[in-house]
């Protein structure tokens, strides 16, 4: 078995942030499966044309190369169905979609404005220019539009939080006693804050705090190995 993930890196080839592959790191430690992180700048768009599409996560299993976080996901419980599973059947296999769907179309667009103008200078120079474009061309203003803007986009967040913290004080993981494939994926969302911002995004009496410390230390502590912006600033 040879499993390689490329995931985004930053100026040091150890800054790791993008959320989509942090949801892959997390997944593939719950599957106890070892792989070759491989770090790629977002204009390294032909060292991932075998996948079929230009961002990553990207695993390459093999000879096959699969693209985008929830199909890996899939592909991992799919050909490693004795290691431990993402999916506790069809019925969590749907809410973890839903999940999904929302941090992807929901969550991660104001977390970005937030969290945009601290990543941006950690980032390998080739591609702080890259996210410059992409962020007038989704926001329509510069990074530092948004940086001036970033205060009052965090003052929204509790709020579009709140069904999930309410969800965290009744359940130790949004997959029940132990956590599932749902759990990584908004974990991948405040480790993205983490790594990348010297920002608080998670109110203190949030059920979402212990929450994000108890998966911070899973697997041997895989995501609290990655150090905090301060480490990287």
């Amino acid at each position: 078995m040879s499993l390689r993930l490329f995931e985004i890196a930053g100026a040091d080839p150890e800054f790791r942030p993008s959320p989509y592959c942090w949801r892959i790191r997390m997944a593939l430690a719950h599957k106890g499966l070892t792989f070759e992180a491989v770090p790629w700048r977002a204009v390294e768009k032909v060292r991932i044309a075998d996948s079929g599409g230009r961002t990553v996560p990207v695993l390459v299993d093999g000879a096959r190369w699969i693209r985008e976080s929830w199909d890996i996901a899939c592909h991992l419980d799919q050909r490693f169905p004795d290691a431990p599973p993402l999916f506790q059947g069809e019925g969590d296999r749907v809410k973890a979609r839903l999940i999904d769907h929302w941090t992807t179309n929901v969550l991660h667009p104001l977390m970005f404005r937030i969290l945009v103008s601290d990543m941006v200078p950690l980032l390998a120079e080739k591609d702080q220019s890259y996210y410059q474009k992409r962020t007038y061309r989704y926001f329509g203003r510069t990074v530092d539009a948004l940086a001036g803007e970033a205060e009052v986009a965090s003052e929204s967040l509790p709020d579009l939080l709140s069904p999930v913290s309410r969800t965290l004080s009744e359940a130790a993981y949004l997959g029940g006693a132990q956590p599932g494939y749902g759990d990584y994926i908004l974990f991948g969302a405040f480790q993205w804050a983490r790594v990348a911002s010297g920002r608080q995004l998670i109110e203190p009496n949030s059920a979402l705090g212990p929450w994000f410390e108890k998966l911070l230390d899973a697997f041997d502590g895989a995501g609290r190995q990655q150090p905090p912006r301060a480490h990287w600033h």
